[in-house]
């Protein structure tokens, strides 16, 4: 525990020092941290006043992505129990800045898990129930809450062989799984590896699939609407190909698409907004940023420019809703990103070849719904074909729908369980 405190505070001043730095990220995760205390104890207040009374159900998540398997389990709790205060918190900024219109009634970071810090984030406010999602194993936090008698559980894990905290390095994180109250897994595969290391899990499902089925059935917040109304606008009757979550990979693979197919529009959607090369990306032929162009829409032809650069996160998930094709980023770098966002909504993914690991990947692989391109050279041809064959992209579409419809059903069954739990005390 030692080793770990001093990684932290490692971390926490490598942080601070990219803050000063001025590295963008860094200085919004440093200075959105100053005054998480008082902000709590002020949130406790405020929801007493409200009428919400009892205490807190708190949910935690490491960014946007794992948002996206919390956010059902808020909602169905928010249904259950309209009366009981929840907290959202996030490590990232991506989170903090990129949960529109979220269930919770207090939104912030979580502290750096120092003991110091978590000691009195776990007697800031009373908290009945910690749920950490998929990763989010921090043992300072998980020691103190459970000190406070807090019941902490871990939900949407998805466990490998050989990866942290399944792997022989991972016994100090496995040894503070064993204060968690329930460890629900996404599939079977998570469990047997986790049983290999003594450890009991329940097989729940992933709550992403409930997200993006909601997705396509609920009308996005206003601002976002807004957003995809420009869009909408700006693409017309063209079909439009998404390259979501995109990185310089994807980028040099299709940029020069448009001019290949020019009854096709192509919306970008970096990864990172604010990274240097979006700034070279927007200022390629033919190419605005979605906010520069709007501002001089009135005034412009709303066909042009042939391409767009999404710059604000959150509208993402939504702007599939609008594809004809998906090219979901990430495949040339760390791991693809979601493509489940896509697919519920009927639309074809292409991606690149970095799937290890994401079995949902595998699962829209098998029904046809997807498919992997291990060269930028292929991506861009099977976008030429997919873009040339209509009927080809509809039937591969309909097919990732239809799996994300047949595996819904993990929120209600998450939320169950922890309620079962809560039955029984602290």
């Amino acid at each position: 525990m030692l080793l770990y405190s001093l990684a932290i505070q490692i971390l926490r001043a490598a942080v601070r020092m990219a803050s000063a730095a001025g590295h963008p990220k860094s200085r919004r995760a440093w200075r959105g941290r100053i005054g998480w205390e008082d902000r709590l104890k002020q949130a406790d207040a405020d929801t007493r006043l409200s009428g919400r009374t009892g205490d807190w159900l708190h949910l935690h998540c490491a960014s946007l992505g794992e948002y996206e398997q919390g956010a059902p389990l808020l909602e169905r709790w928010r249904d259950r129990h309209p009366e009981r205060p929840i907290l959202l918190t996030f490590f990232s900024p991506s989170g903090v800045e990129g949960a529109h219109a979220t269930l919770a009634d207090h939104v912030d970071y979580l502290p750096f898990d120092t003991s110091g810090a978590m000691r009195r984030f776990a007697a800031a406010i009373s908290i009945s129930d910690t749920v950490l999602v998929k990763y989010e194993l921090w043992p300072a936090l998980i020691q103190h809450l459970t000190a406070h008698g807090t019941r902490v559980h871990l939900v949407a894990a998805r466990f490998d062989a050989g990866r942290h905290p399944m792997s022989a390095w991972g016994w100090f994180i496995r040894r503070h799984m064993q204060a968690l109250r329930t460890i629900l897994v996404q599939d079977a595969q998570s469990a047997a590896v986790a049983k290999s290391f003594g450890v009991s899990t329940s097989v729940m499902g992933d709550p992403r699939l409930d997200r993006v089925a909601s997705n396509v059935l609920q009308a996005p917040p206003a601002q976002v609407q807004e957003r995809l109304d420009r869009i909408g606008r700006w693409a017309a009757s063209r079909p439009l190909l998404v390259v979501g979550s995109a990185w310089p990979p994807e980028w040099q693979a299709l940029a020069s698409l448009q001019s290949r197919n020019t009854e096709w529009c192509i919306l970008w959607a970096p990864h990172e907004v604010d990274a240097g090369y979006v700034t070279e990306w927007a200022q390629a032929g033919h190419t605005a940023r979605l906010s520069a162009w709007e501002e001089d829409s009135a005034n412009a032809d709303e066909r042009e420019p042939s391409m767009i650069i999404l710059d604000e996160i959150g509208v993402l998930k939504y702007a599939y809703g609008l594809a004809d094709i998906a090219v979901v980023g990430g495949g040339w770098g760390k791991g693809v990103h979601n493509t489940l966002e896509p697919a519920a909504f009927g639309v074809p993914v292409l991606t690149g070849p970095g799937i290890g690991g994401f079995r949902e990947v595998q699962a829209l692989l098998q029904c046809g719904a997807a498919e992997v391109c291990h060269t930028p050279d292929s991506l861009a041809e099977r976008a030429l074909d997919w873009m040339k064959d209509k009927p080809k992209r509809h039937r591969a579409g309909a097919a990732g729908a239809q799996w994300v419809q047949q595996h819904v059903g993990a929120a209600e069954r998450i939320v169950d369980a922890i309620e079962r739990d809560g039955k029984g005390g602290k």
